[in-house]
């Protein structure tokens, strides 16, 4: 395990060197169990609206199992209440959409807290140069609001959330990547971008980009899934991505 304050020598090499040592100029992050444990808070607000709408929520393994999938609202909410499924249904479901996303973004987001290291892992992977993304299905004021509330917006030069204003493909499908990434690191090689997620959804993102993915099994995912999308590394903890960030950093 390595830690921030423990490598303290790297500020004497130059930038020049230093990234060239680094193996992912360019890490992405997914966040909900990868940078933020958001269960909690995604339970609570699947409960109330539910509630809220005067029907019985899932119970709390079912939800469990949907938020593993990793898949955004548009996805979870038919697996969820049925009545919501097929075309016809359409607006019906962007009107319970946009139900949940109020009572995420004023009520439930506050349940939400950080995975641990994740206060130390940022600012150090910015004092090294890598640039740091973070892409998400989940919606971009969750996203926005939770890492300005701990102080992380900072360290991220590209924010990928659901965003109606700039429609992109959800992962697993690459085109975040093709149409936003990639064009903002065009000296970057799609081997050195590597892929942090909890869920197939990221790692076979990660597949269908051609990036190197990291599975953060501490997270949501589900292992059988997560296993078959052949992660090159696989992490418990925040703290274990130092070895493979930085491994050849004095």
């Amino acid at each position: 395990m390595f830690w921030p304050a423990a490598r303290k020598s790297h500020l004497f090499v130059s930038p020049v060197t230093l990234l060239s040592m680094l193996p992912f100029p360019v890490v992405i992050f997914d966040f909900d169990g990868t940078l933020c444990a958001t269960q909690e808070a995604i339970l609570y607000t699947f409960k109330q609206a539910f509630e809220q709408k005067g029907l019985v929520p899932p119970a709390e393994d079912v939800i469990k199992k949907a938020i593993g999938t990793g898949g955004n609202l548009s996805e979870m909410l038919p697996l969820l209440h049925p009545p919501l499924q097929g075309p016809q249904n359409e607006q019906e479901l962007q009107d319970w959409v946009l139900h949940y996303r109020h009572i995420y973004d004023t009520d439930g987001g506050r349940l939400t807290t950080l995975f641990h290291g994740a206060q130390e892992l940022l600012p150090y992977l910015q004092q090294l140069g890598i640039a740091c993304v973070v892409i998400s299905n989940k919606g971009q004021r969750a996203i926005e609001d939770a890492l300005t509330r701990f102080g992380l917006r900072q360290y991220f030069e590209l924010i990928i959330g659901d965003n109606p204003q700039v429609p992109l493909r959800k992962k697993p499908h690459p085109m975040a990547y093709q149409q936003v990434i990639q064009p903002r690191y065009p000296h970057v090689s799609a081997e050195q971008v590597l892929m942090v997620g909890d869920t197939d959804a990221d790692l076979f993102f990660a597949n269908n980009a051609g990036l190197s993915s990291c599975w953060a099994a501490y997270g949501y995912g589900a292992e059988e899934t997560c296993r078959a999308a052949n992660p090159s590394y696989t992490i418990h903890s925040l703290e274990q991505l130092y070895a493979i960030v930085a491994p050849d950093v004095p």
